[in-house]
């Protein structure tokens, strides 16, 4: 934020908030949608190449199940920050096989969010 900061000319004696100070430069928070972004384009990826990441991540391996509640999957974070709570894991995972609407739900995904 400091760069911001300099390149406006805000001093720190100002007591700006840093919220201002990105009302003042007509920007907006952007890096957790960057990662998002990039976290489904490799999703995306590991799901078309079928490998042993891919069964990583669809829970193939074989081993013990723990006790109590279910961890969140990183898929499932992946899911419900896209706000496609409706579509299933097996349907999320279907959509990434093929690639152009994968590209479409990232880029739309990434829209709604104004972060």
């Amino acid at each position: 934020m400091w760069f911001i900061r300099r390149i406006l000319k805000v001093s720190w004696k100002d007591k700006k908030t840093n919220d201002e100070v990105l009302d003042m430069a007509n920007t907006g928070r952007s890096l957790y949608c960057t990662i998002r972004r990039r976290q489904m384009k490799f999703t995306g990826h590991i799901y078309r190449a079928r490998g042993i990441e891919h069964r990583a991540m669809t829970g193939k391996i074989n081993g013990k199940k723990s006790r109590g509640r279910q961890r969140t999957t990183y898929v499932d974070s992946l899911n419900s920050w896209a706000n496609l709570e409706h579509h299933t894991r097996s349907q999320f995972m279907r959509s990434s096989c093929e690639r152009q609407i994968w590209k479409t739900m990232t880029v739309n995904a990434c829209s709604r969010h104004g972060t």
